[in-house]
């Protein structure tokens, strides 16, 4: 019988302790997400309409801000 309780203990000790390896905590951060940053958009075009010269802006890879 003392053998038996042992056993027991023992499964469920492993038990809990596999379900804690497998938590997965990736999915409790929140998702971000990636907009395009039309404020500095904005005041770049702006400042490049408005200076003395000619100046023409060519987004290759506009910038981004990650909302929360």
């Amino acid at each position: 019988m003392n053998t038996a309780c042992k056993m027991l203990v023992s499964v469920a000790a492993l038990s809990l302790l596999g379900a804690c390896a497998t938590a997965d905590t990736a999915s409790f951060k929140p998702k971000r997400t990636i907009v395009q940053d039309s404020d500095y958009v904005a005041a770049v075009e702006d400042a490049a309409s408005h200076a003395p010269v000619r100046v023409r802006v060519i987004w290759v890879n506009p910038p981004e801000d990650r909302l929360e």
